[in-house]
């Protein structure tokens, strides 16, 4: 027994060998996708290999052959986690922060879509420091934001057929990461969308108040059972960032002030 939880005993045998038949046959050949590339003459003389290999990409992936040469858009986010369809979580992120951003990315995907262009959605996502406070964590918190700077610029060099790039983030190393990115993009158009902030609760503390319960449990200021109950409801919808003006929700200002986002109406 392991913490209450009985302990099987496995084999190499039961890990390297299998009575199914079914799983030796590999399939290592298909059809492949119907139809042509749209490529030219002039395409094929004078477009880089790479230019070319990504259309053979973008019809392997399943976009119909008849719109590859649609302009192409990059939507970089910080998205982390894995979220069922229903919003219930198959692998949780680092912080409700980039939790639901790729629910951003999809409808940013599909309005691109239907505007006749062709969407790219990449990710470098985010740590969140109030889950490392306290710990060897925080020592990569302040430096990921050049090194996480680094990635997404080079994402965006990464599809040198792009025209233009819109940026997802929300928290307070991902945002200004992206921003940082953004401002480099040169000549192609780029776009900021923040991912806003969870959501208060109607009773408790918010999420940089409810950081403080072990040492005001520990001076006697609270009870165990308050410390247990305001820190389960503090973060009281499954995305977004920080309800205080931090790092994170002023960085979210400070972009729409730069002219990165497009601005809030009232």
């Amino acid at each position: 027994m392991w913490k209450g939880h009985a302990i099987t005993n496995i084999t190499l045998s039961a890990v390297l060998e299998t009575a199914d038949p079914s799983l030796l046959r590999v399939a290592t050949h298909a059809a492949g996708p119907a139809g042509q590339l749209p490529l030219t003459a002039e395409m094929l003389l004078t477009e880089p290999s790479g230019n070319l290999f990504g259309l053979t990409q973008n019809a392997g992936m399943g976009w119909a052959p008849e719109r590859l040469l649609d302009p192409e858009f990059l939507i970089l986010s910080t998205h982390g986690g894995l979220r069922a369809e229903n919003g219930e979580p198959i692998a949780l992120g680092f912080h409700t922060g980039h939790w639901e951003v790729g629910l951003l990315v999809a409808e940013a995907a599909r309005e691109l879509k239907a505007l006749h262009a062709v969407p790219f959605a990449g990710a470098c996502t985010d740590p969140c420091d109030g889950r490392t406070q306290g710990t060897a964590g925080m020592l990569d918190s302040l430096a990921f934001r050049n090194d996480a700077a680094i990635v997404l610029r080079r994402l965006m060099r990464s599809l040198p057929t792009g025209k233009g790039v819109l940026g997802i983030a929300t928290c307070d190393k991902g945002l200004p990461a992206m921003m940082m990115a953004l401002a480099s993009s040169g000549k192609r158009p780029a776009v900021l969308v923040p991912g806003g902030v969870t959501l208060l609760p109607e009773q408790g503390e918010d999420a940089g108040k409810v950081q403080t319960i072990g040492a005001r449990f520990a001076q006697g200021q609270i009870t165990r059972e308050y410390a247990a109950e305001v820190g389960c409801r503090a973060c009281a919808s499954p995305g977004g960032g920080c309800q205080f003006l931090g790092t994170a929700a002023t960085a979210q200002v400070v972009g729409e002030a730069l002219g990165l986002a497009l601005p809030h109406r009232h």
